[in-house]
């Protein structure tokens, strides 16, 4: 099988690939993906809680499972090690999606502190009045220093993206703040001496 070779999704009624993804599949994959494809979506929507989220764990599984084909072929169980890659596909889901709920309580529980608080320069209601999104690109990248690279798998950003949200609520921060000296800007926003240059 020549995983290069990509067919366009089927649309609806139009009975192509019965995958939808790919061409020249072995009619053995096939046979297993459409026998199972209901109780593995079925298993990842009860552990994910979301229908999206079992889709794209069920696509990532069989993605696995394909690319390791010919050595499950060879194995004494093939679908006991098959669930065993689905089950460690949808775990993976639940631990990401658990993780980005975490991050979002942290920042809901920050703003709504930030709100509260009173600096002599305004800085902390400057903060708390950014958008949504500059004010989740700053705080984790700048307050909770995580790269850019982890806030954009967070807020589902390219890296380019989280460096001009962050950029864009810097400004905010300072056009509120218009006293604020940039020595001071940077004690927000990191020590002065890292620049993103990755745009």
């Amino acid at each position: 099988m020549n995983d290069n070779e990509y067919a366009e999704h089927a649309s609806a009624g139009s009975g192509g690939d019965p995958i939808g993804t790919y061409t020249h599949l072995p009619l053995s994959y096939q046979a297993l993906y459409l026998s199972d494809q209901e109780a593995f979506h079925d298993y990842a929507f009860v552990v994910l809680e979301d229908d999206e989220a079992a889709e794209e764990a069920v696509h990532t599984a069989m993605t696995r499972v394909r690319d390791n084909w010919e050595e499950l072929l060879v194995e004494s169980n093939m679908q006991q090690q098959v669930w065993a890659i689905m089950r460690q596909t949808v775990e993976e889901y639940r631990q990401a999606a658990e993780e980005r709920a975490a991050i979002a309580r942290s920042l809901h529980t920050y703003r709504q502190g930030l709100g509260r608080l009173n600096s002599e320069q305004g800085v902390f209601e400057a903060l708390a009045g950014l958008p949504p999104q500059q004010f989740d690109a700053v705080v984790l990248r700048y307050i909770l220093r995580l790269s850019a690279q982890r806030v954009g798998w967070y807020m589902g950003l390219s890296e380019q993206t989280v460096n001009y949200h962050c950029r864009q609520g810097k400004q905010r921060i300072e056009q509120a703040v218009p006293t604020l000296l940039k020595k001071d800007s940077d004690a927000i926003t990191g020590d002065g001496s890292e620049t993103d240059t990755k745009d």
